[in-house]
C-alpha cells in the first residue's frame, strides 16, 4: 500500500499512452522518447503494484486497471486544463485536438489546413483518427468532425457539410442505357455494419429484396473509393468525391439519394472557452460556408 501519490510525470506518460493506444505516438506528443514513456509507465505499474498495460510485439492495450486510472487520470487532467484556462485565460495553450476521419483529411481538410497555420502560427493541430472508432468519446479531444445523420449521444454538434448519400462507380461499369434493375447484377462497396446505408439507399430505389446488395466489406473509406474507381462496384458516396465525379473518374448513374447526412462538429460546451477552439471552430464554419456554396446545385 503506498501512502503518496504516484509521480504527475508518471501518470502523465501513462494518460497520453492509454489515450493514444501507443507509447511511440505518446512519446511524440509530450517530446519524450518512447524509451522514456515506457519507463514512466513501468515505473507507475512498480508503485501502484498492478499491470496497466498487456504488452505484445505490435501494441498495446489497457488491463481492467488500466482502463480504471486512465478514465480517472483523463478526467482530471481536462479538469486541470479547464480550470487554467479559466484563472489564467492570457496562458491559454493554443493547441488544439482534433478527431477526424482519415478520408475527411485526404478529401477535404488537408488541402486547406495550412492556410489556417500559416494565417494562426500560435495554433498546434494535433490530429487523431480514431472518431470512428466503436469506443470513441468525445470527452477524450477538444473537438471532431463526424459523418453521419447528427444523431449523437454526446457533447454539442453543428452541421459543417450536409452530404446525402448518392451512389457512383466507374464510367464504364454500367450499361449507357443504364435502368434501375441493372442493380440486381450489380456488386455493392460496403462500409462497416454500423455505418453502412447500402439497405436503406435500395429500400429507397425500391430494391429491398436485396437487403444489403452482395459485394464485401472495406472498412477504410479511402481504398473503398479507389476500388470503385478501379471497376470493382458500386460505392455509397457524398459531396467529398465532387472532384471525382467532375474528373470523370466516377459517375452518379441514379437520381437517388439518401438526404439528412452530413459531416458535423462535436464537441464538449466546456472547449468554448479555449482559443484555439474559437479560432478553427470559426475557420472551419467559413471553410464550409464556401464549400457548400459552390456545390450546391445550380438553379
Amino acid at each position: 500500500m503506498f501512502n503518496q501519490l504516484p509521480p504527475l510525470k508518471a501518470l502523465r506518460a501513462f494518460e497520453a499512452a492509454a489515450r493514444h493506444g501507443s507509447f511511440t505516438t505518446a512519446a511524440g506528443e509530450l517530446s519524450l522518447t518512447q524509451g522514456a514513456i515506457s519507463y514512466q509507465v513501468r515505473n507507475l505499474e512498480s508503485k501502484l503494484g498492478i499491470t496497466l498495460f498487456q504488452r505484445s510485439a505490435r501494441q498495446v492495450t489497457l488491463t481492467p486497471q488500466g482502463q480504471s486510472l486512465y478514465r480517472t487520470t483523463h478526467r482530471l487532467f481536462r479538469e486541470l486544463e479547464d480550470e487554467i484556462h479559466k484563472i489564467a485565460p492570457g496562458k491559454d495553450q493554443l493547441i488544439l485536438t482534433v478527431s477526424v476521419s482519415t478520408y475527411f483529411v485526404t478529401r477535404w481538410l488537408s488541402k486547406r489546413l495550412g492556410h489556417f497555420l500559416n494565417n494562426h502560427p500560435e495554433v498546434t493541430i494535433r490530429l487523431q483518427h480514431s472518431v470512428n472508432d466503436p469506443d470513441f468519446t468525445v470527452e477524450d479531444v477538444d473537438l471532431a468532425i463526424r459523418w453521419g445523420n447528427g444523431n449523437w449521444q454526446q457533447g454539442e454538434s453543428e452541421l459543417l457539410i450536409p452530404s446525402p448519400m448518392m451512389a457512383v462507380c466507374a464510367p464504364g461499369l454500367m450499361p449507357s442505357k443504364v435502368e434501375l434493375d441493372d442493380l440486381r447484377n450489380q456488386t455493392f462497396l460496403h462500409d462497416q455494419d454500423s455505418t453502412d446505408g447500402w439497405r436503406e439507399w435500395l429500400r429507397l430505389a425500391g430494391f429491398a429484396d436485396l437487403e444489403a446488395g452482395p459485394g464485401p466489406v472495406i472498412d477504410d473509406p479511402n481504398v473503398r473509393v479507389q476500388s470503385a474507381i478501379d471497376g470493382q462496384g458500386l460505392v455509397l458516396a457524398n459531396s467529398l468525391l465532387s472532384d471525382d465525379i467532375a474528373a470523370g473518374r466516377l459517375v452518379e448513374p441514379f437520381d437517388i439519394r439518401l438526404e439528412g447526412y452530413g459531416f458535423h462538429l462535436l464537441y464538449e460546451p466546456a472547449a468554448r472557452r479555449r482559443n484555439a477552439f474559437q479560432l478553427f471552430r470559426q475557420w472551419l464554419l467559413q471553410e464550409a460556408e464556401q464549400f457548400n456554396r459552390n456545390n450546391s446545385p445550380s438553379d
